[in-house]
């Protein structure tokens, strides 16, 4: 009775806790980044304004799409910096298009903020992520994220990707833009696991992504100093899911490989033959031809 008695005691206490006390780490620095939004508001109106006219083209351009979605994000990204604090307002506020023309934006905002990689962006698109319930703007959040590269950036997609639930596909799938080792070590870690064939395809895709070689030939992540070392992460995990998987997550594997390019791809296809069933011996060995004659190899590599 006792026992009972406290129990209900607890559970009053906890519903009478004001929001505050359960609120989310990030929504202080969420109402800072707000109180910025309106003191940019009142100092520059003009850069909401020209995101609001680039919003209400949005409809037209949904009926006239040819793809999935229309290109929203190239009519952003030219907005520049000085539409940060703008499109930050849009990511928090309740959307009023709907549909495809919704996603559209969406994510065309969220991936011209990710473009921007200002910290000020982090907690907001942490709240879009734990708010959102549609795929491709949840994808479009975790990979602004992921373009962030900090630590804070890297510990909230490592707790996100590796948490079940029905948000945790579209976050692993965005953090290919994570181009970090520690993401990729998570990556490669889940992936050792042998998961089922939809997540095991989709740490595989993101992999690939993330250890895309062109992309750690560019200046600023190549400055990092972690190409290498996140290249060879993701090839020993794809190479060795090539062996363990088939079908659609074979796949995955495959182009992700060819994606990352390692140097000692090669030598890791031929550890894999050893011991290998023939069949997938002469799948290792079509691998091998595939990455030798790759259009993206580098000449000193052929």
């Amino acid at each position: 009775m006792r026992h009972l008695l406290l129990k209900s005691l607890l559970l009053g206490l906890a519903a009478a806790l004001p929001a505050a006390a359960t609120a989310q780490p990030w929504t202080k620095q969420v109402k800072a980044v707000q109180k910025q939004i309106a003191a940019a508001r009142r100092a520059d109106p003009a850069a909401f304004s020209t995101l609001a006219a680039v919003k209400a083209r949005v409809p037209e351009l949904d009926r006239r799409k040819r793809g999935r979605l229309a290109a929203v994000t190239p009519l952003l990204r030219a907005l520049g910096p000085g539409a940060l604090l703008p499109m930050l307002d849009e990511a928090t506020r309740p959307e009023t298009l709907t549909g495809t023309a919704r996603t559209a934006w969406r994510v065309g905002v969220l991936e011209a903020v990710g473009a921007l990689r200002d910290p000020r962006a982090t907690p907001v698109l942490r709240q879009v992520i734990a708010e959102e319930s549609e795929a491709a703007v949840i994808r479009a959040a975790a990979g602004a994220l992921g373009n962030a590269g900090d630590l804070e950036a890297v510990q909230a997609l490592t707790t996100l990707a590796t948490t079940r639930g029905p948000k945790q596909l579209a976050v692993i799938a965005g953090m290919g833009e994570c181009r970090r080792l520690a993401a990729a070590r998570t990556l490669a870690g889940m992936l050792a696991r042998r998961p089922g064939e939809e997540l095991a395809r989709t740490l595989a895709r993101a992999l690939g992504e993330l250890g895309t070689a062109w992309a750690w030939e560019t200046p600023r992540l190549a400055a990092l100093g972690e190409g290498p070392a996140v290249r060879a992460a993701a090839a020993g995990a794809l190479v060795d899911a090539f062996a363990r998987y088939e079908g659609s997550v074979r796949d995955a594997a495959a182009t992700g490989i060819l994606l990352v390019d390692a140097p000692r791809t090669l030598e890791l296809i031929t550890r894999a033959r050893s011991g290998a069933s023939r069949a997938l011996q002469l799948e290792l060995d079509r691998l091998a031809h595939r990455v030798e004659r790759s259009p993206l190899r580098p000449r000193t590599q052929q």
